[in-house]
This record gives structure tokens, sequence and C-alpha cells, in this order.
């Protein structure tokens, strides 16, 4: 009946096993036995709840007065316990009631649920929760337990396993099919069982409301605290924004205890004035007007346990520089107009987040750790200025520029089998498939495509050709150079091939002597 924060007593195992006992047996006959049996569970689910309500107690007591030592950590969390208390007594309070009605519905308002004689009735349960107003009671009740346990969740969305005990145990869910039977909720607490088997499933429910208000509780006291540490030593902190300052900028510093209390602030010097403070931090700031290498000394004070101010010297160095800024295309020294120029950007102390860079001619867009350029149309022959700016202390700062050429991508070369001209074997001439556009000695990882050639030659003393209108050879140009013999040359000409950015490149002929 209870968490990971509340693990069950061997009492409240022995209750459990004894209740999915008798569930059990009430497919038999219920004998008299059995019913004064079903009192004795009744009676000791009870007498645990009582007993879980008698820890919460100590719970809450435990809360008010951690809330009375230190109010601004205890207070988010202490108004959670009250708000868990109320609506647990409410719900609790809601039963108490039903099981009133139970009773003095079966055998009159002299008898209450610790004494009742209509043990064996199995009207008055569901004619309470089902029958009466089309089971506006069992909705009621529900949905009070559903509220509660929504109510619990919302306070424990860190804790897992805590989330799925509040789950499985404030279940209203039917339960599953059974001989392809479906009961729904109501029809299992309250349906065709003897009132005495309904009187304990209630009093259950009172205990797993009290159990998981005890958990939960629990588990607020406890995360008042957590993640704080103990320290058995105090030392000294600087935390600077940055060993790297621009001129014109300024050095910034905070200087702290490790183990600092921000109801105690230190007291914090440098170089003889005193710092102010804020958050148990002292906030150094110097400005930075001149370049090179810069140090600081002092020291921190802070409140012993016994009432007297320790003492710690303190110190640091920065750098002071002129704005600097790296701007390297990774590929060479200009940027090709058709294709995506890699380039990296960096400024040395300034993350690569913090920059802002422009430029004109081209657009240049973020890609992983660097940049990308791509120059407009129609831009070869100009000139490319990119600029870096950079957020510094929540001022802008332009940090510098830099000018590159624009150029057109070289013309590819085009080859059969690899050459441009000289002797080619008849037969390696025949095996080729057509004619390639090489971007012979060019970095970029750039293709294009020939769309068309012609295959001219001699034949019978006049200068025969044939055109193709893509890169491979045509059974026509196969049949020109079929006809050839050794020492005739063979004439690849008018070659036009399409580049990545769609435009037209005119190609040099190649010349290959048949051997």
């Amino acid at each position: 009946m209870s968490g990971g924060n509340c693990p069950e007593t061997p009492r409240q195992r022995m209750i459990g096993m004894m209740y999915l006992f008798l569930t059990a047996m009430l497919a038999l006959n219920v004998s008299g036995e059995l019913l004064n049996a079903f009192i004795l569970v009744d009676r000791s689910i009870v007498q645990a709840k009582e007993s879980v309500e008698a820890k919460n107690e100590f719970l809450y007591s435990d809360f008010a007065a951690a809330f009375a030592t230190n109010e601004a950590k205890v207070r988010e969390n202490f108004d959670k316990s009250n708000v868990i208390r109320e609506e647990a007594d409410k719900l609790v309070a809601h039963i108490h009631e039903l099981r009133q009605l139970f009773v003095t519905t079966a055998d009159g308002a002299d008898y209450n649920p610790e004494n009742y004689k209509s043990l064996s009735n199995k009207v008055v349960a569901p004619q309470v929760m089902i029958s009466y107003k089309n089971s506006e009671r069992s909705k009621e009740l529900k949905g009070m337990i559903n509220d509660y346990k929504e109510l619990l969740i919302g306070y424990v969305e860190n804790d897992s396993s805590l989330k799925s005990m509040l789950e499985t145990v404030l279940s209203t869910q039917d339960p599953p099919l059974k001989d392809g039977v479906q009961v729904t909720w109501e029809s299992e607490k309250f349906e065709h069982l003897p009132l005495a088997a309904s009187m304990a499933l209630l009093s259950q429910i009172q205990a797993d409301v009290r159990n998981v208000e005890s958990d939960v509780v629990r588990y607020l006291l406890a995360s008042i605290d957590e993640g704080s540490f103990k320290f058995n030593a105090i030392e000294p902190l600087v935390l600077q924004r940055s060993d790297y300052v621009i001129q014109g900028d300024e050095y910034y510093a905070e200087i702290m205890m490790a183990a600092r209390d921000t109801t105690q602030p230190p007291i914090v010097t440098v170089n003889g004035n005193t710092l102010r403070t804020s958050e148990g931090r002292g906030i150094l700031r110097i400005p930075a007007n001149t370049t090179g290498e810069k140090t600081w000394s002092g020291e921190i004070s802070v409140m012993g346990p016994d009432g007297n101010y320790r003492t710690h010297p303190v110190s640091g160095n920065y750098l002071v520089s002129q704005p600097s800024v790296v701007i390297s295309p990774t590929k060479m020294n200009v940027f090709y107009e058709g294709v995506e120029n890699p380039v990296e950007i960096s400024v040395p102390g300034i993350p690569s987040e913090n920059l802002r860079v422009n430029i004109s001619n081209a657009r240049i867009t973020r890609r992983g750790t660097g940049y990308v350029v791509q120059p407009n149309a129609g831009s070869a022959g100009r000139e490319a200025v990119v600029t870096v700016a950079a957020r510094v202390n929540n001022a802008d700062r332009n940090l510098g520029r830099k000018e590159f050429r624009i150029k057109r991508v070289p013309d590819p070369i085009a080859k059969v089998n690899d050459q441009r001209d000289g002797a080619i074997p008849k037969a390696l001439l025949m095996a080729q498939l057509g004619v390639v556009a090489d971007m012979e000695n060019f970095e970029f990882d750039l293709r294009f495509r020939v769309t068309q050639f012609s295959v001219s030659t001699i034949r019978n003393g006049y200068v025969v050709d044939a055109v193709s209108n893509s890169n491979l050879f045509t059974d026509e140009q196969k049949d020109l150079m079929r006809a050839t013999v050794r020492g005739q040359r063979v004439f690849i000409q008018d070659i036009q091939a399409v580049g990545p950015d769609g435009r037209r490149r005119a190609l040099g002929s190649i010349t290959l002597l048949v051997d």
C-alpha cells in the first residue's frame, strides 16, 4: 500500500494478503464465519489507517519546525504539504460519510460502521453507489480520488517510481476483461458483495489515501535539502567572465566563498577597495583601457560559526588585447561564383554563437561549426566584404572586416580516356563510352556534365562528322571511328557542358591519333 518513500510494514502486508484472500472467497457461499472475518479485516485496516495518521502528524510537526527555522527555504513545500493534508482529510471524511450511509440505510440511524448487523446485505451498497441517480455517488468518489491523485503526481514530477505507485494505488480504472465480461470499478467494489466486504473496501481506500499522503509529504520534506552540500572546508572562488578582454571593454569577475550563504554576504576588498556584493558575491569591475597582461589581488572575509570573520587572500590575472578577428577560407583565397565556399570565422575569447557575420555580393549561412559563402549570380570580378561583429557585455562591437575576390569557376577540361590529345590504340578508342568534363586541379568537389559534342574524321578525302546530344558516343560516331585506320586523326569538337549553376560552357576540342 506504500511506495519507495514509505515501505510497507509486516502488519500492512499481512492485512493486504488477508484482504486479497477474503475477496477471492466471495465467489463461494458467504458463511457467518467469513462475514466475521471481513469485520476483523475491516477493523485491522482501520487500525492501520489510524497508525499512519498518527505518523503523519509527526511529519507535519517536523515540517512546521523546519518552516519556523527557515521560512524562505521551506515555504513552497510547506504550503504544498498543507494542501495535501486538507485534500486527504476531505477525501477520508467523504468516505467515512459513505460508510455511515451504508449502515444507516441498512440498519437505521442507531447503528454505525463499528457496530451494525446487516453484514451479509448485498443490496444496500449497490443501491447507494450504483442505482441512486445513475451512479452519482460512485462518480463523485472516483472524481475526488482522481483529483487527489493528480494533485500528488503534480508534486512528485521528478520521482518516476513514486508517480507510478500513485497511479497504481489510487487507480479508478475498470479492471481487465475476465471471461469476456467487463466489470466497472464501482461494480467491483459494491455489487454482488456482502455489506461487510464493501465496508472493508472503503476502509482500504481510506488507508491508501493516508499512506500515499505520508509518502508524498515525506518526499516534500526530504526535498527541502535536496541538492544541498555539507562542507568541512571553505575556499575562495573567483568566477571571471573571461580572461580575454577587448580593449575598450572591461574585465568582469565574481569573487565568492565556495560554501556561500546569501544571508551572510562576504566582505571583499581588491587593491584596497571594498567591492559591492550581490547574492553572496563580490562584483569586480576593472576598465580595460590599456593592452597587456593584468593582475589584481585582495581578500575575502566571511563570518564563521563562532561569529568571527575568517579572511582568505584572493587574486587573479587577465589579458587585454586589441580587437581581432580571424576569417579563413578553408579551400583557397577567393570565393567562386556558383559553388558553396566553406569559411571558418572565429574571434579569440568570444564564443562563435555571439558572432554576427555579414557579407556583400554574396550570401553567408552557418553550417555546423563553420560558414558557407555563395556569391550572387553575375558577381564574378567583384569583391565580397565579410564583416564581423559581436555582442560583448550587452553591447555591440565591430571586430573587423576582410575583402575577398569573386571569381568564375574555371572551365573543365574535355577528355576521352583521360586524354586531350595524343595517340590512342583503336581498340581502346572503341571501348570508350563518351566524353567527360574533368575539373583538373580544382579543389572543390564540382562536376560538369557534357551535353553535346561532334566527332569528325576524313573519309575518302572528305570531312565527315556526326553529332551527339549527350555525353555518350552515338552509333554513327562509333561507325566513323571504327572506319579509321592507323595514323588517321579523330576530331572531337563543339563540346558543350553544364555545371551545377545550370550555365552552359563551351569546352576546347580533342584531337586523337589512331594508333
